[in-house]
């Protein structure tokens, strides 16, 4: 055999050749194609690790399943019912979905009668502590009308002026813009001084709020915020919390008072109003701490320096009760403040009030279908729900420890002769929160690590994605516990994102001594892009962790 013969002679059938498999072996995976800069697609996990996997997710599953009904997003009371006065209930029943409510208290009167009250209970201050007509609430923003009345009554009696300005009151401060300085005592109380409302901005500010409820517990004092602040839209309507804290400053400062003696000296001791109060010590004995929804608790405001504005202020409904018959027999101090300043408010800035809203001294006017003119104030913290309102003929307080009471449009339907159900949202955010959160981020981290590959940028498997999608995963998991609709939601969703959570670090934990730490298209992007989704993670879990341990407190 020549040298170009053995060239052309086919092998032995049974010697492979050296690029053929064994006729009795698996051709080995053949890696798929990659694309410019790409890198070899890790080796998949072996059956056994996905098996041992799910066993994981399925124990963690049910561990989940096992100690939701411990976690602050069930009330452990029943469900609830409304008592009291007949009429009252039935009015109350037609227009208000109990699920809405954590506890509740609703007071009716004839004007010329006041003695005559018909009350309405509902549900627990705490999950446990039923409410009563003395359970202690927040008063949000209808504290108010007691600056305002405050300053009505001081101005009855000669000791400060409706046209004096800020800058008149606080000579010695430096205002940075003259809009501010030059706000006067009645742009302050009916919100024309084109203060924007104060709280803690940006993402982080959002995030802290949202985390445990107390949108003011960052702000800073009102006259400091007013020195730098710059006016918005001087002389047209905007509501703001700010500008009320500075007109509560300003009365304190114009009487020699501080403003918490002041407006218990003026206002709250007359009437006997002994059980509403200015605090930080956070929820009076017996009270009614502020909730989401049923069962999911959020920390109370405490900030006292925007006391006048309604933060850190408790009353009873019966105290609100005794208020309101002071009101409609004209025996109120301050009950200038409830004659009309602005006929009709006008808007340069969108916001949501409503249509042909009317102001005086804080006191809000509104004609209301069906009702008619209506006098009234409503107020609310991240928890709470509350209203005092008056037609001239009968007179309506509530008070609510739940977002999902809209206590406005409950007042306005008790005034009614035919009260009809308030409409919820159309479309269910929180629920939508709970579903989305806790279920995508788990699925797109058990994608990865099944796929070896990102789900949408298909970047290939990594140290640097298993940390940052598994932190990912953890962190929006407490944000959807912390902020879903776990009343809606049932409890096997949590279960689930957290059982897949579970399977994806399993596998991730066999990919990671084969994979590399990093396998970015861009280095120095990829290890920023980790860095800033590592410190993201970590911030949205504290937050939230934070925000459940105020849940559970």
């Amino acid at each position: 055999m020549t040298p170009s013969d053995a060239r052309h002679t086919p092998p032995y059938q049974d010697q492979p050749a050296p690029d053929q498999p064994a006729p009795d072996q698996p051709a080995p995976e053949q890696p798929a194609p990659e694309g410019p800069g790409q890198r070899p697609r890790a080796e998949a996990a072996p059956r056994n690790v996905l098996l041992v996997a799910l066993a994981v997710g399925a124990v963690v599953a049910l561990a989940a399943v096992l100690l939701f009904p411990l976690l602050p997003h069930r009330s452990p009371a029943p469900a609830v019912e409304f008592e009291g006065d007949e009429a009252l209930v039935a009015d109350v029943s037609a227009a208000l979905d109990p699920g809405r409510v954590q506890g509740l208290a609703v007071a009716r009167f004839p004007n010329d009668a006041p003695e005559q009250v018909e009350w309405v209970t509902a549900g627990t201050a705490d999950g446990t502590a039923p409410i009563t007509t003395t359970t202690p609430f927040e008063t949000g923003s209808v504290f108010k009308v007691f600056t305002a009345m405050t300053l009505a009554d001081m101005v009855a009696a000669g000791e400060t002026s409706l046209d004096r300005t800020v800058g008149e009151i606080f000579p010695d401060t430096e205002f940075a813009d003259p809009a501010i300085a030059g706000a006067t005592l009645e742009d302050l109380a009916t919100h024309h001084a084109g203060f924007v409302t104060q709280m803690e901005e940006g993402p982080l500010g959002a995030l802290r709020r949202n985390a445990w409820g107390d949108s003011y517990r960052q702000a800073v004092p009102p006259l400091e915020f007013a020195a730098t602040a710059q006016a918005a839209v001087p002389g047209s309507f905007m509501y703001s919390n700010a500008g009320y804290a500075l007109l509560g400053e300003a009365l304190a400062e114009e009487s020699g008072t501080p403003y918490p003696e002041l407006v218990r000296e003026r206002v709250l001791d007359p009437l006997r109003l002994d059980a509403t109060v200015i605090s930080d010590a956070g929820v009076p004995e017996g009270g009614a701490g502020p909730y989401t929804e049923p069962g999911s608790r959020v920390q109370e405001w405490r900030n006292t320096d925007y006391a006048a504005a309604g933060v850190a202020t408790w009353g009873t409904p019966e105290d609100l009760v005794r208020f309101m018959a002071a009101v409609a027999e004209g025996e109120a101090p301050g009950m200038a403040a409830l004659d009309p300043v602005h006929e009709t408010v006008e808007f340069e800035v969108p916001q949501a009030e409503p249509e042909g809203l009317g102001i005086g001294l804080g006191w809000r006017l509104l004609d209301v279908p069906g009702v008619g003119q209506v006098t009234w104030h409503s107020g609310g913290s991240f928890g709470t729900r509350t209203m005092i309102a008056t037609d001239g003929e009968q007179s309506v307080v509530v008070m609510a420890n739940s977002l999902g009471v809209e206590a406005p449009a409950l007042a306005f339907q008790l005034l009614g002769d035919d009260p009809q159900r308030i409409p919820g949202s159309p479309v269910p955010v929180k629920l939508l929160v709970s579903y989305f959160t806790v279920l995508v981020p788990a699925a797109l981290l058990l994608a990865l690590v099944l796929r070896r590959r990102t789900l949408l940028t298909r970047r290939p498997l990594d140290r640097l994605r298993i940390v940052s999608l598994t932190l990912g995963a953890l962190a929006w998991n407490l944000l959807g516990l912390r902020h879903g609709d776990w009343v809606g939601a049932p409890a096997f969703v949590w279960a689930l994102g957290l059982g897949l959570v579970a399977a994806a670090v399993t596998v991730g934990a066999w990919h990671w001594r084969r994979v590399p730490v990093e396998a970015g298209r861009f280095r120095w992007l990829h290890v920023t892009v980790f860095v800033l989704s590592l410190l993201f993670s970590l911030g949205l879990g504290t937050l939230m962790a934070w925000g459940l341990t105020v849940a559970w407190s």
